[in-house]
């Protein structure tokens, strides 16, 4: 007599028919996006263009190692329903311009065929828990794509006060060689303070621009960490937001389990303003 099913199995295949369809449908979205905001940049100008299309390049690294992975058996099974169905999201996002991506989705349709029995292109899954799962999938995107776009504010942010600090240094430079030459002590002693506060000026901000460049590159890093294991997109999201509103690891700021202190304003770059002020006072 056949043994009665724990149910156990059913309840997995039918996750993965779920995660499978909502996976291939914001995959088609994902790429029909690319495509529109690469015609849209080429529009604008060439500039903007290329910036899109290095950016791209290199998503599409990062998604090479990920599809890269539905060739080990070992992955197969370890992996959840939603690992399963984002990896086969990457596949479906890439399939029309990465010949990789698309033999990593054939190989994922033979994989689901034989281990659980679906039909990729055909899954019968739930058509309402399809639609939740598509609408979690967009969410995700939707707060992954704030915050790109908080992290290219930054960036930018963060070669400004590069700049800055790369000016103040040249002309503290300058000005202490003219002191060398100064005939006068007063007017000596003045321009090596100035040089001093202008050294002082670039220090603070290049830790200000550190600080900028950590905090885009940390939240992406740590992002990226909980995706890769199985971390729900909307649990993801809210620990970036905690992240970026509480100015500490996101993993903390969850842990904390209350509200974080303020992070307390950063004096230096006002003195740096107050500077520049005084310069064109001059």
């Amino acid at each position: 007599m056949a043994e009665e099913s724990d149910g156990i199995a059913e309840a997995i295949e039918g996750q993965i028919r779920v995660a499978v369809t909502a996976a291939g449908q914001v995959g088609e979205r994902i790429a029909r996006a690319r495509e529109d905001a690469l015609r849209r940049a080429q529009a604008a100008s060439e500039r903007e263009a290329r910036e899109l299309r290095t950016r791209f390049e290199a998503e599409q690294r990062t998604a090479r190692t990920e599809y890269g992975n539905v060739y080990r058996s070992d992955w197969w099974e370890r992996s959840t329903p939603e690992q399963i169905g984002r990896t086969y999201q990457t596949t479906r996002a890439w399939s029309q311009d990465d010949p990789e991506a698309a033999r990593a989705e054939e190989r994922m349709r033979e994989e689901l065929r034989t281990r659980y029995g679906v039909d990729a292109a055909d899954t019968g899954a739930d058509a309402g828990a399809v639609r939740a799962a598509v609408e979690r999938a967009e969410q995700g995107r939707a707060q992954a794509d704030v915050e790109r776009q908080r992290s290219a504010v930054e960036n930018v942010e963060a070669q400004q006060l590069l700049a800055q600090a790369d000016q103040q240094d040249r002309l503290a430079e300058q000005e202490r060689a003219a002191a060398e030459y100064e005939p006068d002590p007063e007017e000596r002693t003045r321009a090596q303070a100035e040089a001093d506060e202008r050294t002082v000026t670039a220090d603070a901000a290049r830790e200000d621009s550190a600080t900028a460049y950590d905090s885009s590159e940390r939240r992406a890093s740590t992002a990226a960490d909980l995706e890769s294991k199985g971390i729900d997109q909307e649990v993801i999201a809210t620990r970036m937001r905690a992240d970026v509103s509480q100015a500490k690891p996101a993993t903390a700021a969850v842990a904390a389990g209350g509200p974080a202190k303020a992070p307390k304003a950063r004096k230096t770059r006002g003195r740096g303003v107050q500077v520049q002020r005084n310069e064109q006072s001059r």
